[in-house]
């Protein structure tokens, strides 16, 4: 008989329960969080509206600080290797940028055909529809899904800054299609007016505080260490940060939630998730059979190309003509109600890949390209390049890290 180590004796009482649950809780952050907040919006909203509420210019504070920390912890662990890799993953970059800003923007025509009662909950969703990927979500998504967190940051950006010069154009289509508007409704002129300003406050909150990031990890050797140390507290602010924003904007939004008739706002939540499930097996079919994609990159294209941003809706929103449009406040209910049915469809299907690393990661560890997988051995050698997760992978605590934060074991060790 071999020799064994006899079993490690486990913890009672508290510390025992803990050490059990903890990997599960690590691994369902996103999805319990988004649960909490959004009963405690709906129930007590004066906090996250409080805190929601103070402006400098036109930047809601609190909001902006928590974008600007996701991304400046996106850039503080973005190896230059791993850019490259974005760069050199052409068809999923290319195909990112034509479903999100071209393809699925298209449905908005349909959508606004609908008969959903208010009017303007129509042209809320359609214009859901017209925006580019997520701003805050779809990184940490992907990060906690084993995707290709470099491929899914080059999609956000790219796709946002390009929207702001394509969403006015088409949005103005959409809903000056839209059934009695006959094509008079003049919204578009004052929504292409915002285009400057979204371009601003993309470079504020989203490319400078991630090339702050990249420049102290480039600059100072302290930084990658301090990734690489405190890489779980580092995804917990990340994903406390994407918490915070959804808990203010159902703070404000809830009077107009609540003032709505169940029906109508069941009718919505339905067509909202249905929205995101047309996305989904759409883009699914595209990144697997048809373009056959390496596993990391078809996880971070299908969840990209399937999310839509609540920031650069509500803030297009904020800039229609309320007298040809109607308020805002209804206009914004869908795309509120679409965005937080994509955070929870889609945290549940990363905490889903999070248990499952993909095939590429296996092969990078064995060896690079004399493994077999998905990817050949040109996607292998790419994976080894930008991936060393043996290290802490053998940490006590391995499952419960890798199932919370695995862009820390991509980007910084």
């Amino acid at each position: 008989q071999p020799l064994t180590s006899p079993p490690e004796p486990q913890p009672a009482g508290c510390a025992g329960g803990w050490r059990r649950w903890k990997p599960w809780l690590l691994r369902n952050f996103l999805v319990l969080g988004f649960a909490a907040v959004i009963t405690l919006g709906l129930s007590w909203p004066l906090p996250g509206a409080e805190l929601g509420d103070p402006m400098a210019g036109d930047f809601p504070i609190a909001q902006t600080c928590c974008i600007v920390t996701i991304f400046f912890i996106s850039g503080l662990t973005l190896k230059t290797a791993d850019i490259k890799n974005a760069l050199n993953e052409h068809v999923g970059l290319v195909y990112g940028i034509i479903m999100i800003l071209g393809v699925t923007p298209m449905l908005g025509f349909l959508v606004v055909q609908i008969p959903f009662e208010p009017i303007q909950f129509r042209y809320g969703l359609a214009l859901f529809c017209c925006v580019p990927t997520t701003l805050t979500s779809g990184v940490t998504l992907v990060t906690s899904a084993l995707g290709n967190s470099a491929l899914a940051l080059m999609l956000t950006v790219t796709t946002n800054v390009l929207g702001v010069f394509t969403v006015p154009f088409i949005l103005n289509a959409v809903l000056d299609s839209a059934p009695g508007n006959g094509g008079g409704g003049g919204g578009g002129d004052s929504v292409a007016k915002t285009a400057m300003q979204l371009l601003i406050k993309l470079v504020i909150s989203i490319i400078i505080p991630m090339s702050i990031g990249k420049s102290v990890r480039e600059f100072f050797a302290v930084a990658q260490k301090a990734t690489a140390t405190y890489k779980v507290e580092l995804g917990l602010v990340n994903n406390s940060c994407l918490i915070a924003i959804v808990w203010m904007s159902v703070s404000k939004s809830r009077e107009k939630l609540v003032g709505q008739t169940p029906l109508n706002i069941f009718i919505i939540v339905v067509a909202g998730i249905t929205l995101h499930i047309i996305f989904l097996a759409v883009n699914w079919t595209m990144t697997t059979p048809v373009l056959r994609l390496r596993e990391k990159e078809r996880r971070a294209v299908l969840l990209m190309t399937s999310a839509k941003t609540l920031p650069v809706a509500v803030t297009v929103i904020s800039y229609l003509d309320e007298a040809v449009w109607g308020g805002h406040g209804l206009i914004a209910i869908p795309c509120i109600v679409g965005h937080v049915s994509q955070l929870f469809i889609d945290a549940a299907i990363a905490a889903r890949w999070a248990a499952n690393p993909p095939p590429t990661d296996a092969a990078a560890e064995a060896g690079g390209s004399g493994a077999k997988g998905t990817g050949g051995a040109g996607g292998a050698s790419i994976d080894a390049g930008s991936t060393d997760g043996g290290p802490w992978r053998a940490a006590e605590e391995g499952a419960a890290e890798l199932a919370l934060d695995p862009d820390f074991e991509q980007n910084t060790l």
